[in-house]
């Protein structure tokens, strides 16, 4: 990223919905895919990687994530790995001028002892290092965590993930999630994958995270990206939903868009480049939901989603947003200021970030 930009939007950022497991550095993937003797599709450099997991067309959410079953197996099993990725993580948010982001993952897919997970591949299960659980997984992001928060002066927390089409493991992440809050973990979501991408939540799921509303842990939930206003508003009601993972396609009812985006002030955390490469939005930046999001002044933010798989960063994000959608350095300030409102940190770290993004103001 030019200095230019990052002269543009010098002022301090929060990232809310970025995925650890699609955050990987592409030299990273190389490394530990030579180091394992896993194939990335004969990949083995860096553009050979970002020619094979990198989306450049708009496509699909299900077909977007589909790389994602090719690289996990690098990462899955190895808490040395994930505490790679994780530091790593905290290195190049720092560099984008983040002061705190949050960062979510499946426990259960970077671990190997369950079925269906990125573990068992047709590699075997990966067991070199022994036996990693779901709250291995938790432990080895929080210590790459620490180490980056130390070096780099970035915070970072993490959100657990229920995984749309592996419910069995739902219990687990919610009970994770209640136990965990001193390794980092302030709070749940549920996200799709190859297998699962339609939003189309079974009841179990919003039992789940009513339960989690009960206990006060905090509730996130993919929904308005590959389906329509309906989802998102179940989302809401019957999830609990505190925030929503795009939300793009709520505007699909200007009814529900008005109650719940202007009038309720719901979080929405939007992703430019992912919002066109899934399919959720079309290609079209002058029409494209952010751009009535900041002409309303709705409580939403930009994250990368998965920088492995668009090849941004979120510095790529704003610069996007402020050359094709129009939003200007005041705009853009605010989606940053909005997001540490809307973070799940725990205080007073959570009032120590909204000070610093305040103290800031463009």
């Amino acid at each position: 990223m030019d200095d230019e930009i990052c002269k543009r939007f010098d002022f301090p950022k929060v990232e809310l919905h970025l995925h650890l497991d699609g955050a990987i550095r592409h030299q990273t993937l190389i490394d530990l895919s030579i180091e394992k003797g896993i194939d990335l599709k004969g990949a083995k450099t860096i553009d050979e990687v970002r020619d094979v997991v990198v989306t450049r067309e708009p496509s699909n959410l299900a077909k977007m994530l589909e790389p994602f079953d090719l690289f996990l197996p690098v990462l899955a099993g190895d808490k040395d790995a994930i505490e790679r990725v994780a530091y790593e993580l905290c290195e190049d948010e720092a560099e984008n001028g983040v002061v705190y982001f949050e960062a979510r993952y499946s426990p259960h897919l970077l671990c190997n002892t369950v079925k269906n997970t990125a573990a068992n591949s047709k590699y075997g299960v990966y067991m070199k290092k022994g036996q990693l659980g779901p709250r291995g997984v938790v432990e080895a992001v929080r210590r790459g965590f620490l180490r980056g928060e130390k070096e780099f002066g970035v915070r970072a927390r993490s959100i657990l993930c229920c995984i749309h089409g592996f419910h069995d493991w739902n219990d687990e992440v919610l009970e994770l999630a209640t136990n965990l809050s001193s390794e980092g973990v302030v709070g749940i979501d549920i996200a799709g994958c190859s297998l699962g991408a339609d939003e189309q939540y079974p009841p179990s799921v919003s039992e789940l995270f009513q339960k989690a509303a009960k206990r006060g842990i905090h509730r996130t939930v993919h929904a308005g990206e590959s389906s329509g206003a309906k989802e998102v508003v179940n989302a809401i009601e019957e999830m609990r939903a505190e925030r929503i993972g795009h939300g793009y396609r709520l505007l699909r009812d200007e009814n529900a868009y008005k109650k719940y985006a202007i009038e309720k002030r719901i979080h929405f955390e939007a992703c430019l480049k992912s919002s066109v490469m899934t399919g959720s939005v079309p290609l079209i930046w002058s029409q494209h939901p952010v751009k009535r999001f900041a002409a309303d002044n709705i409580n939403f933010s930009l994250s990368t989603d998965d920088p492995t798989c668009f090849d941004n960063s979120l510095l790529s994000e704003y610069q996007l947003a402020y050359q094709e959608i129009g939003l200007t350095r005041k705009q853009l300030w605010n989606c940053s200021l909005n997001a540490a409102r809307s973070c799940f940190a725990e205080e007073p770290l959570k009032s120590e970030i909204i000070a610093i993004v305040e103290g800031a103001e463009v």
